[in-house]
């Protein structure tokens, strides 16, 4: 969430952010915000008066003990119902104040959609990184981008695209569907294996870079994912489980992401200085509810209900997260280059920068031969002390005073969309599908022939 004091003077500055973020000004109105901020000062001011008054009760105890005890029932009173009115006022005060925005970074682009994104680099294997006078907004890099796929030993005149390559190679969903429901699947054989490599050859990297390992919760309480501002503004994403057999009755819930639990392991914790940053990551199964994306990407793997995909984080100091935002790109690009895909990096405008917490946004899309598109593969944010303000998560500084951390979240690799950029890009014209070399001492095999 976002300091009050700081709302409170810049008023103009979070409008702003309202209307560029395009964050539905209903919820987040600044100006009711301000009247009831107000009215909640007043009602405190009036309510610490009383609680003033009632230390003098101890003098006036000693000198009249009757009338002491009237004017502390009196008091009483008076304060019971000033924090029945605070109360009141609060709950409005929060729920907008919940729909606030981060602050966006200076440089973040203009715009309402994927369309006004702006390409901040885009790379072809064997070639390298296109010059800047190619790049643009929305999809100027896509004229440049390789018209079969890349890693074809011969023409293609006709590149299948994942949809069709997923179910000649080990996708299911056929009976994915008859065991959960549309938009699970199974992954069989080759194709689950070179899942693991994936996960391997990341993990491996991450390792060797000094990040922690974690293996978190998949199920979390309210806290976690409000802390990280995936509610309340992401609420219709997430599965919430039956209480009934939860201890407690407490309600959970299935993550999206690994990132809520990964950072609510700092929640209500104090690091000294010279422990941050902190690096971790986790591999993990997510669930999501795609809810309002009905029609959209049914076909195969690119968007369901169940995926798994290695999630990096980091928690530091507000003068480090810049550099951590940076460094989780390096690692992306190691990684796509790695595996020789080619790709575009996006600076991702206001009206497309994910979730409420979002300081400034990239994403990393590989582009589909097959379907003649980019497809976002991995997602570098910089939260600031967005989402450490609602987990409470804090660090002294080098003069003992207590500050907020900053939290960066990188989707270090989206399992279930690079298989799927990976059979569209190493497809060959006799149906079979080349293995990127850096997978094949885990997958065990150059190629791969269809089931």
């Amino acid at each position: 969430m976002i300091d009050v004091k700081s709302i409170r003077e810049n008023p103009d500055a979070m409008r702003q952010a309202v209307r560029q973020r395009r964050v539905d000004p209903g919820r987040a109105d600044v100006d009711r915000w301000l009247e009831l901020d107000a009215q909640r000062r007043r009602v405190q001011t009036r309510l610490d008066g009383l609680n003033s008054q009632k230390k003098e009760l101890a003098r006036l105890g000693r000198t009249d003990p009757e009338a002491a005890r009237a004017r502390g029932q009196e008091l009483r009173e008076q304060g019971r119902e000033l924090e029945q009115e605070l109360a009141g006022l609060t709950e409005p005060w929060q729920e907008i104040l919940d729909w606030f925005p981060n602050w966006p970074h200076p440089d973040m682009p203009e715009g309402a959609g994927e369309e006004d994104n702006v390409e901040e680099k885009a790379w072809l294997p064997g070639s390298g990184y296109i010059a800047a006078e190619h790049l643009g907004r929305g999809d100027t890099s896509a004229a440049l981008m390789p018209s079969g796929p890349v890693h074809a030993r011969g023409a293609i005149a006709a590149p299948l695209d994942h949809s069709v390559l997923g179910q000649a190679f080990g996708v299911d969903t056929g009976q994915g569907a008859k065991v959960a429901g549309s938009r699970f699947a199974y992954l069989r054989g080759d194709l689950a294996r070179m899942q693991y490599a994936l996960t391997r050859l990341l993990s491996d990297e991450l390792l060797r870079r000094g990040y922690e390992m974690l293996v978190p919760p998949l199920l979390v309480r309210e806290r976690s994912l409000y802390g990280t501002s995936h509610f309340p503004e992401g609420r219709d994403q997430v599965y919430a489980i039956s209480t009934e057999n939860v201890e407690d009755n407490t309600q959970l819930y299935l993550v999206g992401s690994s990132e809520p639990t990964n950072f609510s392991y700092f929640m209500d914790r104090t690091l000294a200085a010279s422990e941050l940053p902190v690096r971790v990551f986790a591999a993990t199964t997510c669930f999501r509810s795609e809810a309002g994306s009905w029609g959209r990407d049914v076909k195969g793997i690119k968007r369901v209900h169940q995926f798994d995909k290695i999630e990096m984080n980091a928690v530091c100091a507000a003068g480090q997260s810049e550099a951590l935002y940076e460094e989780f790109a390096v690692i992306n690009e190691w990684l796509l280059q790695t595996l020789q895909l080619p790709y575009r990096c996006v600076d991702k405008c206001g009206g497309d920068a994910g979730y409420l917490a979002s300081h400034r946004q990239r994403d990393m899309e590989v582009w589909m031969p097959g379907s003649g598109e980019f497809m976002e593969v991995m997602t570098d944010t910089n939260t600031t002390d967005y989402q450490a303000r609602r987990l409470n998560i804090r660090y002294k500084d080098g003069n003992g005073g207590l500050q907020f951390c900053h939290t960066v979240n990188d989707t270090g690799c989206a399992m279930g969309r690079m298989l799927i950029a990976i059979l569209e890009n190493y497809q060959q014209e006799d149906g079979s599908v080349l293995v990127p070399q850096a997978l094949q001492p885990v997958v065990e095999k150059q190629q791969l022939s269809p089931r």
